[in-house]
């Protein structure tokens, strides 16, 4: 009996090879490290360990920040300056900037870009009748410190990151909360990336831990999608051989990933706990339970990371241990080492961190500088955005290098970047249709391109046409399902973590409702299972059959995975589809609202500044009052707006 006792310690510790041999942080070819090996395994039970359960909640929310620091006059100088690097690119070749777009457009086009989702009917009329010449630039400070910015921020980001709500039986929550509130106190850029880089903890005790564990097992893969997200540098090839075509070498590429060689990342499998405690509570919610702790970021006191056994290059020997270095691109970057007296075995990934978020470092401000003008503009400076190894390359390389000067300037504050890029008469021209692929990457912005709207501008478009603007207030906070869980796993023994969790199957820990998911106590309609709130709340991602998921919200198994592009079930679905009864039932919005109206020529033209943010023309006015007349309703006419083009589009 004592001895079935000893190897339930060894099972749920991970000190057994059954339960380790695929958590290594380690390529296959790595697994078995003579020197260290242990180091690499949590810290041994503590039979003296107490604590008490973490309470059942949400943290309260954080006050999301309002203020705009950059002066109006020091804005409109930056705009000034990037208009004048596309100014000079277009003479170059012959072209001149688009005049500048009608306010019907601009206001559509704003809110889409901003807050994710077009204007109300009233929020149309009160812009275009507003006659104070400021007025482009006071609502896009406006927009900016609204609660669409920060919703449309996150999709933007968990597209980029990657975030799923769950992966196997982690649940990233508690990250995506971090997430959420790094958008909403406006943190800088270059901090949020840090804190990703460094932070310690599990799923359920340290949000930021979620970008490492998004790749648990996988570390070489992880520092690809890092290298490749944040500084612009398509790597993975140099996983294997050194890379064809860009200046990167194999061994390049392990000395950058030594830096997370002393980082222990564990990917271990909670269902083999679960079938040894399935008695206090059940295999799945205790797996659950556990798997929250499970999914761990430690920081080692030994470096261990080496090449591989069929390394074929010269320069190392198979095998060895990779001593941490930094790739440079310009002289004066600075190149920190392992092997400096400075930066010990536990910091190497702070000085990662630092090295790479560095102000000096030129690929770092340049690369969010870059994604960020493709997502208001719909086409790069830089195509594609994942491959910046020669901005010479760039189709206005004066352009994106001034780019990244500026978000240097504004100390990685995207929010402040992106007024600056919204005031400039380039974004705020006529735009072009999209050019051909073969010629995206030389195109020189005379206006943005005409694009179709992501999946999450068009769900949140129609939520609002058929809710209206009270969608903003349903907040979803699901990191109570994760932080619950926060128990000190790797220190426990055996009849602790029994005994912990037939307490927390007592006093229902393992019974989670969706009550705890609305902090303000309101739970929001739902049709067909799915919430009627904005993209954002909803879990990352949407199901596959979801109308998200239909019009090209990623899986998130690959970075900037969105897809726009058009198909015969999108069309099928927005013709037949359950929004098509919702925007034309009692409890619509738009309904109520143009029913107020008697008569038809004003129910033409709330119709119209709903849907297209705009008046009817002349000939449309004489068009629908003429259908009016033969018996069209009113439900018709909605069903014939939304399923024309004009209103998926972003001018």
């Amino acid at each position: 009996m004592k001895f079935l006792s000893l190897l339930l310690v060894f099972a749920f510790c991970g000190a057994t090879p059954a339960l380790w041999a695929d958590d290594e942080s380690e390529p296959k070819k790595q697994k078995r490290v003579k020197k260290g090996a242990n180091s690499r395994l949590p810290k041994w039970p503590d039979p003296k360990l107490s604590f008490e359960l973490p309470e059942i909640g949400n943290a309260a929310p954080v006050e999301a920040s309002t203020d705009l620091w950059l002066p109006v006059d020091s804005m409109k100088k930056g705009s000034a300056m990037i208009d004048k690097a596309v100014v000079s690119g277009l003479a170059a070749h012959d072209q001149t900037l688009n005049p500048p777009a009608s306010d019907e457009v601009f206001v559509r086009r704003i809110y889409l870009d901003i807050a994710g989702r077009i204007p109300t009917a009233t929020e149309t009329r009160a812009f275009l009748s507003n006659t104070d010449r400021e007025k482009r630039r006071k609502l896009i400070d406006e927009l900016l410190v609204s609660d669409g910015y920060r919703s449309h921020m996150f999709n933007w980001l968990a597209d980029m990151l990657r975030h799923k709500s769950r992966v196997g039986l982690g649940r990233f929550d508690n990250y995506e909360r971090w997430l959420k509130d790094q958008i909403a106190v406006n943190r800088k850029w270059n901090e949020v990336v840090s804190e990703l880089l460094t932070a310690e903890g599990t799923l359920a005790s340290s949000g930021p831990t979620g970008y490492l564990l998004r790749d648990a097992g996988m570390p070489l893969d992880n520092l690809s999608n890092t290298l490749n997200l944040f500084l612009g540098a398509n790597v993975s090839c140099a996983q294997c051989h050194d890379h064809p075509f860009a200046d990167w070498t194999q061994k390049q590429f392990y000395e950058m990933a030594a830096y997370f060689g002393s980082t222990y990342v564990s990917s271990r499998d909670a269902r083999k706990i679960a079938n040894i405690f399935e008695k206090e509570g059940g295999k799945r919610p205790v797996g659950i339970a556990v798997a929250q702790s499970m999914h761990a970021v430690h920081q080692l006191d030994e470096q261990s990371l080496t090449f591989p056994e069929d390394y074929m290059y010269i320069n190392a020997r198979p095998g060895s241990k990779v001593q941490p270095d930094f790739i440079s691109w310009e002289q004066g970057l600075g190149r920190k080492t392992a092997g400096d007296e400075s930066v010990s075995e536990e910091e190497l990934r702070k000085s990662f961190a630092d090295w790479m978020t560095a102000e000096e470092n030129p690929r770092f401000a340049v690369s969010i500088a870059n994604r960020v003008w493709k997502r208001a503009f719909g086409i790069a400076v830089q195509e594609p955005v994942e491959d910046l190894d020669d901005l010479e390359k760039a189709s206005n390389p004066v352009l994106v290098k001034g780019l990244g000067k500026v978000m240097v300037m504004l100390k990685f504050d995207l929010r402040e970047f992106q007024r600056v890029i919204f005031n400039t008469k380039t974004y705020q021209a006529k735009a072009n249709a999209t050019p051909p692929i073969g010629e995206i990457d030389k195109y020189l912005f005379s206006g943005p391109v005409l694009r179709r709207m992501t999946a999450e501008q068009a769900w949140d478009s129609i939520l609002f046409l058929n809710e209206g603007p009270e969608v903003d207030d349903y907040k979803v906070d699901r990191s109570h399902r994760v932080t619950r869980f926060d128990i000190p796993y790797d220190r426990m023994t055996t009849e602790l973590l029994g005994s912990t969790l037939k307490e927390m199957n007592g006093r229902g820990y393992m019974r989670i409702a969706n009550d705890l998911d609305f902090p303000e106590g309101v739970e929001p309609r739902k049709v067909r299972g799915s919430y009627l709130v904005r993209a954002s709340e909803l879990e990352q991602p949407a199901p596959p059959n979801h109308f998200l998921r239909m019009f090209g919200q990623s899986a998130r198994e690959l970075a900037d995975d969105s897809s726009r592009e058009g198909n015969i079930p999108q069309t099928l679905m927005l013709m037949n589809g359950d929004f098509q009864s919702l925007l034309t039932g009692r409890d619509s919005q738009l309904m109520r609202t143009v029913s107020q109206h008697r008569n038809p020529q004003d129910q033409i033209e709330e119709l119209y500044l709903s849907f297209f943010n705009r008046n009817p023309t002349r000939e449309e006015n004489v068009r629908v009052e003429a259908a009016m007349k033969d018996g069209a309703s009113l439900g018709e006419l909605v069903w014939v707006l939304f399923n024309t083009p004009e209103f998926m589009f972003v001018q």
